[in-house]
């Protein structure tokens, strides 16, 4: 070995000797250090991105961990929104901004003014809400003025006083809560029930009036048309409808003139495509006495006899006949009570001031009439008082119906008129 080479390792040698008698020296935590300090940089030297990859990690879940809090923030204020909302339309009435005349009335104020309870009041008012909240006036404000004057039409004076506004104002708050109603609650309140609700209404039927297998009753009301509005020589509007077991109105059409006959007025209605349809038509299995194949419906002698409508007789010379004739008039009356009711309770349609919109108005009292009755709100009887249980004009006998007796319509006519003889015994099926 050559002297350089020689004197380097003996150099080396001495610098580890030294070296490892000072880390010797070194206590225990002091000697930890070092080894730690030893191992970052080599961890450092051996992993340069781990640090970089640490920072964008923890970039990540801050930005995470904000936008998590934002839709938090978001989905509060937005609970917080409807809350808000709610708790305006629930308190709307004690609002001092809306309705300060509504909020001192009393419950029979209530019933008087507007002939429903506070809670059916505002009940109507939520479900109206969206087609009335425009600038102007609240919605509570635009359905009690449309409900005095359907049902107190002659206090126009005092409804400009307790709401501040003009006549022309209330009579656009009037039609348009008018279509409001039939545009939103008509397909809830006064639609042809489905098969499950035809069933559920020939029970009621027959248990209240005793009359099986019926539906419904048919009837008319003719609501007189104002002086400068009467044309070619027509007085009034029918409105013709169908009323079951509990007096209400499952159709209503007035649209027909008064010299219209019960046959044209029939074949114009909805229940004449019901039946087009077999829609009245029962399970073949459920058949009524071995022949109705269809529900009835009961009119009076102006209506043309089908097998599922049913007339009385017209000359009842026979005992069976005339107790026949009986029972059909008492289970047609629910038809002209569901009718005298409307009237006395919308008072409107006794002399109604204009006729532009009457169809949807009269249409819109029919709503109310079945909401009311639903709702089993009060009926006062001194309501009768202006209203002349007798001035629904009778059909003229010119205008009775023209059409043939069904063969088929007679027998099933004939079979019903023994099922009442015999007190129903022997002939369900």
């Amino acid at each position: 070995m050559k002297e350089g080479e020689g004197s380097s390792g003996s150099q080396g040698e001495a610098l580890v000797q030294t070296m490892s008698k000072m880390v010797s020296r070194l206590n225990v935590e002091s000697q930890l250090l070092l080894f730690m300090s030893v191992l970052m940089r080599r961890r450092g030297r051996t992993r340069p991105n781990e640090g970089l990859v640490r920072s964008e990690a923890e970039a990540q879940r801050r930005r995470r961990f904000r936008m998590l809090q934002q839709q938090s923030q978001r989905q509060i204020l937005m609970l917080l929104l409807l809350r808000t909302r709610e708790l305006n339309h629930s308190h709307s009435l004690t609002s001092p901004k809306y309705c300060a005349f509504l909020k001192d009335l009393g419950s029979s104020d209530w019933l008087e003014r507007f002939r429903m309870s506070k809670d059916t009041f505002v009940y109507l008012c939520d479900h109206l809400r969206s087609r009335l909240n425009r600038p102007g006036l609240a919605p509570e404000e635009k359905v009690a003025i449309a409900l005095w004057i359907l049902a107190c039409p002659g206090q126009y004076s005092l409804m400009q006083t307790k709401f501040s506004v003009r006549r022309r104002i209330m009579f656009k708050c009037l039609k348009e809560v008018c279509q409001a109603m039939v545009t939103v609650l008509k397909p809830m309140y006064l639609h042809p029930p489905d098969h499950h609700g035809l069933c559920d209404k020939a029970r009621i039927f027959n248990s209240r009036w005793g009359f099986p297998h019926c539906v419904g009753a048919l009837g008319t009301l003719h609501i007189p048309l104002p002086i400068d509005s009467k044309r070619n020589g027509e007085d009034s509007l029918v409105l013709h409808t169908v009323v079951d077991g509990q007096g209400l109105l499952w159709d209503a059409c007035a649209i027909f003139p008064e010299s219209m006959n019960s046959s044209a007025i029939l074949e114009n209605s909805i229940i004449w495509d019901l039946v087009q349809e077999g829609r009245l038509q029962r399970a073949p299995e459920d058949t009524f006495l071995s022949e109705a194949r269809n529900y009835f419906l009961l009119g009076d002698a102006s209506y043309p006899l089908q097998d599922w409508l049913l007339t009385p007789y017209p000359n009842d010379s026979r005992q069976s006949q005339v107790r026949f004739n009986l029972r059909l008039e008492r289970a047609r009356s629910v038809s002209e009570i569901a009718l005298l009711r409307l009237r006395a309770r919308w008072q409107y349609l006794l002399a109604p001031p204009d006729c532009t919109f009457l169809p949807t108005l009269v249409l819109a009292c029919c709503v109310l009439h079945n909401i009311c009755e639903t709702h089993e709100q009060s009926f006062d009887s001194h309501w009768l008082e202006g209203v002349d249980t007798g001035d629904t004009p009778s059909t003229p006998s010119y205008l009775y119906s023209l059409i043939p007796v069904d063969s088929h319509a007679e027998r099933l006519r004939n079979a019903v008129c023994r099922y009442f003889d015999n007190e129903g015994n022997n002939y369900i099926r």
